[in-house]
């Protein structure tokens, strides 16, 4: 995992450096009027950042590489490929089932037959999720969610 979080640091500091150089070719703006460059620019300064501090992370760890269950073993690319397809099945089933019960169906099925967690940490999970979204999108944010069928 070490190499890895170090090529992927490297990868992503690059990416964010040419964002950053070429955010200069477009107006700035300020915080109170921001311009088209004011939102890349600063995202990927935070993603230089978080590279840096993933690489520190990388040097500094010690012992035994960690495995990480959802990408081991003979599974992995049929779970891969099962998210994959919840993810394509959610897009398409969003607008005609609506935002609440489709987040709850997409999350069921990963939560439970992706992630294999026990049913209490599922419906928990599931629940408090799509609310959550919900609120942040719906209420906070005031974002028009596809309602569905049941006009929820």
């Amino acid at each position: 995992m070490k190499y890895y979080d170090r090529v992927c640091s490297i990868l992503c500091f690059a990416f964010a450096g040419i964002v950053i150089v070429l955010s200069f070719s477009v107006p700035m703006g300020r915080i109170g009027k921001p311009g088209p460059a004011f939102m890349p620019f600063w995202v990927a300064v935070t993603l230089a950042l978080l590279s840096i501090l993933l690489w520190i992370d990388a040097g500094r760890r010690k012992g035994p590489e960690a495995v990480v269950s959802f990408l081991s073993g003979e599974k992995r690319w049929s779970s891969v490929m099962m998210t994959v397809g919840a993810l394509l099945g959610y897009a398409f089933l969003v607008e005609p089932l609506g935002f609440l019960i489709g987040t709850l169906l997409l999350l069921l099925f990963l939560f439970r037959f992706i992630g294999n967690l026990k049913w209490w940490v599922v419906f928990t999970g599931m629940v408090l999720v799509t609310l959550m979204t919900h609120v942040l999108f719906k209420v906070a944010l005031k974002v028009q969610l596809p309602a569905g069928l049941f006009k929820l």
